[in-house]
This record gives structure tokens, C-alpha cells and sequence, in this order.
């Protein structure tokens, strides 16, 4: 990945500053997009860390709010990549609990 610019490393501090004021608060809405899994795509998108994987439709979700959210710059293959096993992920897990016909 090339050397981001400067208006890019302001997108990634805005970005993360965001999530950071709701690190370890617990709200379950339409609107969130953060979490075990969602997070774990961020750090995918950052270069850091290694991927959670959602167990529920709410989880998946803000996997997904997540990469909407991310700086333009920071939706690469492996973000996308990382999303479409989330959602693999998800469907395997509610197929195993019969959420789903199989």
C-alpha cells in the first residue's frame, strides 16, 4: 500500500477517534458498528490483528457499518475479503443451528 497522504492519515484519525469514544460501551442499535468481529475488520483494514468472526445477524451488521464507515482509502481486497468471510461465516453458523434451511 502506498505511503498515505496527509488528507488520508486526517480521514484515519477522524475514523478512529469515532470508534474510540464507544470502545467499551455495550448498545445494541441500527447504528452500530462496533464489536468483537466489526472490529477485527478494522484492524484487518490497518494492517493489525486477526479476524473474529460474527455469530449473529446484529454482529454482521456492524461488520458491515464498520467497513462503510472506513476511509475511502481503507477499503482494499482485504477488507472486502475479510467481509465475505463474515458473511460465510455467519451463514455456516446458522445453518449449523437450523436458522436456516440448509
Amino acid at each position: 500500500m502506498p505511503k498515505p497522504s496527509l488528507t488520508q492519515l486526517e480521514q484515519d484519525v477522524a475514523y478512529l477517534a469515532k470508534r474510540a469514544v464507544r470502545a467499551g460501551s455495550f448498545k445494541y442499535s441500527k447504528y452500530r458498528d462496533w464489536g468483537l468481529s466489526s472490529n477485527s475488520i478494522v484492524g484487518i483494514a490497518y494492517g493489525v490483528g486477526m479476524q473474529v468472526m460474527p455469530w449473529d445477524r446484529s454482529d454482521y451488521a456492524a461488520c458491515v457499518r464498520a467497513v462503510r464507515g472506513l476511509p475511502r482509502h481503507r477499503r482494499t481486497a482485504p477488507v472486502m475479503a475479510a467481509l465475505w468471510r463474515a458473511k460465510r461465516a455467519l451463514q455456516e453458523h446458522e445453518k449449523m443451528w437450523g436458522l436456516v434451511d440448509a
